[in-house]
């Protein structure tokens, strides 16, 4: 799946809903004003909208945005965390799940002709997977295989990063195809050189959040692996989920990473060149036919 021109976000939700009765991000004129800065002021030509079917999935709504803003918004297949995984996913069989993804992303979402570009976030539990997680998983690694799509994962905290990595890999998932989500908890300079070595792409992927270990420990982060000769590896994006969070709402929003986190970086070496290979060129690269 080609991009459109410009900056792509790789780790981004445009709706989301992991509680009943909870709006999440569905806050149209708030995320058309924000989206559209994107564009028109950042240079961001596409967001990659790692929303599946268990998180809200509304095809519709994005398309609505897409049109709005001008963006390029790559929808997603996919399950997420056990506990937002419909009964769908027990009941169906493995195969039946891998159909409905291979359908999403060839033919198009639940009958629209929207076709999704990715499967994700895919995502285990800690310490362990659930059993519907395994599942699930199985399955989407089965659509990958045969359709080569992109893969992106919600690795918690931390404690699977490598795990996923090599286990997608181990499958014969292209490493190239495969971005690792939320690596700036990989736990130490060890665990990171192994995760670089697996060829996979790791996403630095919550900046602007409060969670974790905050941005000055995010661009030192990108300066390692900078200095380790894998930052043709990083992804970076903000996994905004909050309405409260989007600038048109008082909150940060998606320009923090370029008004703040990029400068960070700038003082830590990182160069212009750098940072198109990262917001550019990778992307370019994961998502090229």
């Amino acid at each position: 799946m080609g991009l459109a021109n410009g900056y792509t976000l790789m780790h981004e939700h445009m709706c989301i809903d992991l509680t009943p009765g909870d709006p999440g991000t569905r806050a149209f004129t708030e995320f058309c004003e924000d989206l559209s800065e994107l564009k028109q002021r950042w240079g961001v030509g596409n967001v990659v909208d790692l929303t599946n079917q268990s998180m809200g999935r509304d095809v519709g709504y994005v398309q609505r945005l897409a049109e709005e803003t001008g963006l390029n918004i790559v929808m997603s297949t996919g399950y997420y965390l056990e506990q937002f995984i419909a009964d769908y996913v027990e009941e169906a069989t493995g195969e039946e799940l891998t159909e409905l993804a291979v359908r999403d992303l060839t033919e198009g979402i639940d009958g629209t002709g929207v076709k999704a570009g990715v499967i994700g976030e895919i995502a285990w539990s800690k310490p362990e997977p659930g059993p519907l997680e395994l599942k699930a998983w199985d399955a989407m690694c089965e659509a990958a295989l045969r359709t080569g799509a992109v893969v992106s994962t919600h690795a918690t905290r931390g404690y699977q990063d490598l795990q996923q990595a090599e286990d997608l890999v181990g499958r014969g998932i292209d490493p190239g195809k495969i971005v690792i989500g939320h690596c700036e908890f990989c736990p130490d300079d060890e665990s990171l050189r192994k995760l670089l070595a697996t060829g996979v792409c790791i996403g630095i992927d919550m900046i602007g959040n409060a969670d974790g270990k905050g941005d000055e420990y995010r661009a030192d982060l990108v300066r390692k692996v900078k200095d380790m000769g894998g930052l043709s590896q990083v992804t970076l994006s903000l996994d905004l989920c909050n309405r409260e969070d989007l600038r048109s709402a008082g909150g940060y929003g998606y320009a923090h990473l370029f008004e703040t986190f990029l400068p960070m970086l700038k003082k830590r070496g990182i160069t212009d060149d750098d940072i198109e290979l990262m917001l550019d060129e990778t992307p370019r690269r994961v998502f090229a036919d």
